[in-house]
C-alpha cells in the first residue's frame, strides 16, 4: 500500500482591500459653506451646505469606513450655519447703508418726472394761447388735444392721490403774457420733500418750497 502525500487545497485569494472613497456631498458641502461665508453664494450657499453636510454625515455613518469625508462635512455644516447666522445681518448692514441713498435717487428721479410734465403742459398752455387769443384755459382737460390725448401729464408719480390730477391752475391771470413772476400753475401737493412744482408765465418751471 502506497503513502500518497495528501494534497493540500490552494489557499483562497485574499480579496481587495478597498481603499475608502471621499463622499462628494462632504466636499461639495465644504466648498458651498465656503462660499455661504465670503458672499459669493450667500444664503443658498449656506442653506445647501447644511443639507449637503447632514446627507453626507448620514451616509458616512453607515458605511462602515467605506465612504470617508467626515471632517469636510461637519466643517461644511459649521459653516453652513455659520453663513446663515451672519449673511442676513451682513445684508442688513449694507441695506441700511444704501436704502437712503436708493431712496434719494428715487425721489430725484420723480422730481425730474414730475417737472417734464409741468413743463409739458407749459408748452400746452402756449399753444392753447396761440389758438385763443392769448387766453389762458381754466381747465387742464382743455390741453390734453395738446398733449396728445394722454392725462399722464397730469398727475405726479410721487403724489399718492391717483384719482384727482396733481396741479392747479393759480388764477393769477387769465392771458399768456410771457411774465417770468406770475405763477399760472402749481402742485397742489408739496409731494417733494416739502416742495412743489411751480408754472411761471413765461413757461419756465421751477422747485419751490412755499
Amino acid at each position: 500500500m502506497n503513502d500518497q502525500p495528501s494534497s493540500i487545497p490552494p489557499t483562497p485569494p485574499l480579496p481587495p482591500i478597498s481603499t475608502p472613497k471621499t463622499s462628494g456631498l462632504a466636499i461639495a458641502s465644504l466648498v458651498l459653506g465656503i462660499l455661504g461665508i465670503t458672499c459669493i453664494l450667500p444664503l443658498l450657499g449656506a442653506v445647501l451646505a447644511l443639507v449637503f453636510g447632514i446627507i453626507a454625515l448620514n451616509q458616512i455613518s453607515k458605511s462602515q469606513g467605506v465612504i470617508k469625508g467626515h471632517g469636510q462635512a461637519v466643517t461644511g455644516v459649521i459653516l453652513g450655519g455659520i453663513g446663515l447666522l451672519v449673511i442676513p445681518a451682513i445684508l442688513g448692514i449694507f441695506a441700511a447703508m444704501f436704502l437712503p441713498a436708493l431712496n434719494a435717487a428715487r425721489q430725484k428721479a420723480r422730481e425730474a418726472v414730475c417737472i417734464s410734465h409741468v413743463k409739458q403742459i407749459g408748452i400746452a398752455c402756449e399753444m392753447y394761447a396761440d389758438d385763443y387769443s392769448k387766453s389762458l384755459p381754466q381747465d387742464l382737460n382743455q390741453l390734453t388735444k395738446y398733449l396728445g390725448n394722454t392725462k399722464n401729464n397730469f398727475f405726479c408719480p410721487s403724489a399718492k392721490d391717483r384719482i384727482h390730477y396733481s396741479y392747479e391752475f393759480t388764477g393769477a391771470t387769465n392771458k399768456w403774457q410771457d411774465d417770468p413772476n406770475i405763477v399760472i400753475l402749481r402742485e397742489i401737493e408739496r409731494n417733494h420733500r416739502g416742495r412743489r412744482v411751480v408754472l411761471y408765465d413765461d413757461g419756465h418751471v421751477e422747485l419751490q418750497k412755499e
